[in-house]
C-alpha cells in the first residue's frame, strides 16, 4: 500500500520507550520508519481518526506480527469506523501480547455490524482480572446500547446504574456513564429524570432564569447581614464621636428592624436623603450622651 507523508519533524523518539522496545525485532530502518507512523497515529486519533488508520494500516503491513502495532490499528479503524478491520486487528494484538486488550471496542465493533449476541459474548468473556475501572465501565456502557438495542431497555439501564455505583475512576468516564444512563431514562419515558441528569453533568439546558438568580442573590446578602449583626451585637464598641450626617446605629439601625427597613434607610444614606428632622437628630445625640454616662 502507498506510504502516507510523514512530516520531517516527526523521529521514532518521539514514540514511547515501551512501544519502541516490542519494535526491536525488526530491522533498524524498518523500525524506525514504523515507529514514526505510530507517532502520527497517536497525533491524529482525535482530530483526523482516518488519516490515522491510513498511517495504522501502513504500520501494520511493515510489522504486522508485533502487538502494539495491531493494537494501534484495531484502535485507529474502530475510531475511523473500519469495524471489521478494527475486530481483526484488536483480536490478532490480544493472541500476540497474551493480554485481554479492548474488550469494549469488540463488543462495540460486533454491536455497529449488527451482531447483537456477538456482542454481548465478547462483553461476557473479559477476564475480570486483567480489567481497571475505565475498561469495566466501557464495557458497561456497551452493554447497556446492546441491551436497549436488543428491546430490553430496562435491563440496559441496570447495567449502567450498576456501573455507576461501582466505578472509583476519572470523571470524565464517570460524565459518560451519567450520559449513557439519561439516554436510558429518556428511551424509557422517564423525559423529566434524564433532563435532570443531563443538567447536572452539563449536557442539558441550564437553568438561566433572572427570578432564580435574583433570589439566590437576596438569600446569601441576608446570610451576609445576619452574621455582621451577631458580630456587632457580640461586641461594645469605645464611644466616639459621630458625624452629623451619619445615622447613630443604636437608634436608627438597631438590630430588631427588619432587613427591609435597613437595606431602605442605607439606599437612603447613599442618595444623601437621609431625611432626619433636626428636633429628632437632636433627641438621638441626647439618647446617646444618656447611654454613654450609664
Amino acid at each position: 500500500m502507498a506510504e502516507p507523508p510523514l512530516p520531517e519533524e516527526v523521529e521514532a523518539a518521539d514514540l514511547e520507550a515501551s512501544a519502541r522496545r516490542e519494535l526491536r525485532g525488526l530491522g533498524r530502518a524498518n523500525a524506525e520508519n514504523v515507529s514514526r507512523h505510530l507517532v502520527m497515529v497517536q497525533r491524529l486519533l482525535d482530530s483526523d481518526p482516518e488519516l490515522a488508520f491510513q498511517h495504522a494500516r501502513y504500520a501494520a503491513s511493515h510489522a504486522g506480527r508485533v502487538a502494539v502495532v495491531r493494537e494501534a490499528a484495531g484502535v485507529a479503524a474502530y475510531l475511523s469506523g473500519h469495524y471489521q478491520e478494527a475486530l481483526r486487528d484488536i483480536r490478532a494484538a490480544r493472541r500476540l501480547s497474551g493480554l485481554d486488550l479492548h474488550r469494549a471496542i469488540e463488543a462495540d465493533c460486533e454491536r455497529a455490524l449488527g451482531h447483537l449476541g456477538r456482542a454481548l459474548k465478547a462483553a461476557e468473556e473479559a477476564d475480570p482480572r486483567q480489567l481497571d475501572d475505565v475498561e469495566e465501565a466501557e464495557i458497561a456502557m456497551v452493554v447497556s446500547g446492546v441491551r436497549h438495542e436488543m428491546g430490553q431497555t430496562e435491563l440496559g439501564l441496570i447495567v449502567v446504574e450498576e456501573a455507576i455505583m461501582m466505578f472509583r475512576g476519572d470523571r470524565e468516564t464517570l460524565r459518560r456513564l451519567h450520559s449513557v444512563r439519561a439516554d436510558r431514562l429518556e428511551e424509557l419515558g422517564r423525559v423529566e429524570e434524564a433532563q435532570a441528569v443531563r443538567r447536572r453533568i452539563g449536557e442539558g439546558p441550564q437553568e438561566t432564569e433572572p427570578e432564580d438568580v435574583e433570589v439566590y442573590d437576596i438569600e446569601e446578602e441576608s446570610q451576609e447581614e445576619l452574621a455582621q449583626a451577631e458580630q456587632e451585637t457580640s461586641y461594645t464598641p469605645e464611644p466616639a464621636a459621630q458625624d452629623d450626617d451619619e445615622p447613630d446605629d443604636d437608634s436608627d439601625a438597631g438590630w430588631s428592624a427588619s432587613f427591609a427597613e435597613r437595606v431602605e434607610e442605607e439606599m437612603a444614606e447613599l442618595l444623601g436623603e437621609t431625611g432626619q428632622a433636626p428636633e429628632a437628630a437632636e433627641a438621638d445625640e441626647v439618647a446617646a450622651s444618656q447611654e454613654d454616662q450609664v
